[in-house]
């Protein structure tokens, strides 16, 4: 047990490791896929980002000035489509979509979803599209 809670927090003292509640957070500023994205959030014992509340929400909105792009979230509907799922398995209980999404554009096969960077709402994408991301890790 005690050489749990010094990992943890080794993780989350690491560097750009950002702690909200339970929660650590860490942006990234490379563009990946979504699948990439969050094989290197697994690689850090980490997923990425899962979001269950408005107030959660804008914690994580006042790091998206970092963002070079829309930002990777966990949330997807990869397993049954239209059916939005956490990739960290947290149940859906707070969605935050742009205005008419989401949408399948133009008839995409649109699985995975971002948080559009200059106003923090989400947009499902196709999963290889290349964006920043944000790894989240239960403390």
């Amino acid at each position: 047990f005690l050489h749990y809670t010094i990992l943890i927090w080794k993780i989350c003292s690491g560097p750009d490791w950002y702690e909200f509640g339970d929660f650590c957070y860490k942006p990234f500023g490379d563009k990946k896929t979504w699948h990439n994205a969050r094989s290197s959030c697994r690689n850090l014992g980490a997923d990425l980002v899962s979001i269950q509340s408005m107030k959660e929400q804008s914690w994580v909105e006042s790091y998206l000035y970092m963002a070079t792009s829309n930002v990777w979230t966990g949330l997807n509907d990869l397993a049954i489509p239209g059916l939005f799922m956490w990739s960290d398995e947290h149940i859906v209980t707070f969605t935050y979509w742009a205005p008419g999404e989401p949408n399948n554009h133009n008839g995409f096969s649109e699985d995975c979803v971002e948080m559009l960077h200059q106003t923090g709402r989400w947009n499902d994408k196709s999963c290889t599209q290349l964006n920043n991301y944000l790894c989240k890790f239960i403390t």
